[in-house]
């Protein structure tokens, strides 16, 4: 097992950080954060989509759009640098909420993440990303929030500018 040294804890921590902010930008359809992420010569493989970072985001943007919601929770994720390189293997579990009324669904996806990154000058960015699946399931949807009990009670998460997020 390797020693963990100073540099490598903040190489660790920056990478973790770029992560979550990837799960985010999905979440909330952040274009724009999820352009930051990426290198411009940087590439995605989520199996659906292969292709160049920026295609990636082209196409899922407007996939995300079609569905009422998801959320990416983000597990283990084990970092490997060397320099200016580094890989990180993230377990995930990603909720959609597709469809309308009586045909709604809920899709659970859960697998892990292959990442490549590089620093190039101060800043790391995503060079690759590679999606494998575990397995996931579809299930009707059965939420209620919509319920005149609830719906005044608590507040919902949203897409950008929507959410919480972006107003405070």
């Amino acid at each position: 097992m390797k020693t963990l040294d100073m540099e490598f804890i903040q190489t660790e921590a920056t990478l973790k950080n770029l992560i979550y902010l990837f799960a985010r930008s999905i979440d909330r359809v952040d274009e724009e954060l999820m352009r930051e992420l990426f290198w411009p010569d940087a590439t995605d493989d989520h199996g659906l989509f292969t292709g160049t970072a920026a295609d990636y985001v082209a196409w899922v943007i407007p996939l995300l759009k079609s569905m009422n919601g998801t959320q990416h929770t983000i597990g283990n994720i084990l970092v490997e640098a060397d320099g200016n390189k580094a890989t990180a293997e993230t377990y995930f579990v990603a909720y959609h909420q597709m469809g309308e009324g009586d045909e709604a669904i809920d899709m659970i996806a859960a697998g892990r993440y292959f990442d490549k990154f590089e620093k190039r000058g101060d800043e790391w960015k995503f060079s690759h990303r590679k999606a494998v699946y575990d397995w996931n399931r579809n299930d009707p949807a059965t939420e209620n929030w919509s319920s005149p009990e609830m719906k005044p009670l608590l507040e919902r998460g949203a897409r950008k500018p929507d959410d919480y997020l972006y107003k405070n």
